[in-house]
């Protein structure tokens, strides 16, 4: 049995963290914690600043970069506060590393194939009409 939570929004993911520790604690199981990275935003945003004329691709390549560097950094921070709000609720935590793929519901049949339980995820707004279809024991939990 495994729990797992998939932190999407770097800025807010209290509802779908508390929703993972209470679900980790019902099961007496550990509760798993990944960061997860979208490539395609990064891309598609950073491609549109390409096509709109305000950067050329040195600069196009440098930014996406850049950024990809900064999320990750974010993560890493995001991970620690996780770890560090869940300390002392009885649960076991493994906070796993940044997990960067082009779709989110690509990762999460890949956790349902490693026996996955339940997936809480926390996402943006933004990401909830770009998400297909999910698996049942995957909650999406929009978080502003």
């Amino acid at each position: 049995m495994s729990i797992w939570l998939v932190v999407a929004n770097p800025y807010a993911y209290d509802k779908a963290m508390w929703r993972a520790v209470s679900e980790a604690q019902k099961n007496q199981t550990k509760l798993r914690v990944v960061f997860f990275i979208n490539n395609n935003s990064i891309h598609d945003v950073i491609g549109e600043l390409g096509q709109s004329g305000w950067l050329g691709s040195n600069p196009l390549h440098k930014l996406q970069n850049s950024m990809l560097e900064g999320y990750r950094a974010l993560a890493g921070d995001v991970l620690k506060r996780v770890k560090r709000k869940a300390k002392g609720k009885d649960v076991e935590l493994d906070t796993q590393e940044v997990i960067e793929r082009r779709t989110i519901e690509g990762y999460v049949f890949e956790l349902v194939e490693e026996g996955a339980t339940k997936i809480v995820i926390a996402g943006p707004q933004l990401l909830t009409a770009k998400i297909g279809e999910l698996p049942n024991m995957a909650e999406y939990i929009e978080e502003d």
